[in-house]
């Protein structure tokens, strides 16, 4: 695995070649639906907080989303020559979940700090069940970190991912930081994991939509 350069005002040179032709192997690949557009901000810096189905849910999400996101995902599939070159391109960077990975942090937070939109899934890890599962702190940390809004996402299979399966991504309304109950709330455990699972909750809120 090559170095990861952890530069917040760097994107990657190829992500306009590349996205376009990712959206057409997506529209072979899944029967997509697209919900919400209008509510991602045209600027200015937010988190993406998306429920966790697919390996490739960073570029299903990075796909239709008008605006640049920098997706955490986990180090472990930057090992892959392929899924390295294409999370890369992507813009998604490694972050180490065994332990709190620091340099992933405050990565996220520069790039938050310079007006960018970053990606992180609340649970950590993909669900089995596709149903959205309890959410890890992280989210909230970061927010809490940076003060950015959040943005609840849902990515959304009527059954098992496969090929032609019915997909919709779903972005719901920004969830404005000062409602996390974050403010003046620093070291404090139980308020990072209310802010977590609200932000959860709104996330479930959009997956039990649906197809509707």
């Amino acid at each position: 695995m090559k170095p990861f350069h952890y530069d917040p005002n760097k994107e990657s040179k190829a992500y306009k070649i590349v996205r376009p032709i990712i959206h057409v192997l997506i529209k072979i690949v899944f029967k997509d639906r697209i919900v919400g557009l209008e509510n991602i901000p045209k600027e200015g810096k937010f988190l993406v907080a998306c429920n966790h189905v697919t390996a490739i849910d960073p570029v299903l999400i990075s796909d239709r989303c008008p605006r640049t996101v920098h997706f955490m995902a986990k180090i472990s599939l930057f090992k892959n020559p392929f899924s390295n070159w294409l999370l890369t391109t992507m813009n998604a960077f490694p972050v180490d979940r065994s332990g709190v990975d620091i340099k992933a942090i405050r990565y996220a937070q520069a790039l938050l700090d310079n007006g960018h939109s970053v990606g992180i899934f609340p649970e950590g890890t993909r669900s089995k069940t596709l149903e959205p599962q309890r959410a890890k702190g992280g989210v909230a940390l970061i927010a809490q970190q940076t003060g950015a809004d959040i943005l609840p996402v849902c990515i959304y299979f009527s059954e098992k991912p496969r090929f032609r399966s019915r997909l919709t991504i779903r972005y719901g309304e920004i969830i404005p930081f000062d409602t996390l109950g974050l403010v003046d709330a620093e070291h404090n455990a139980r308020a990072l994991r209310d802010a977590a699972n609200k932000v959860m909750e709104r996330i479930t809120d959009l997956w039990k939509l649906g197809h509707a």
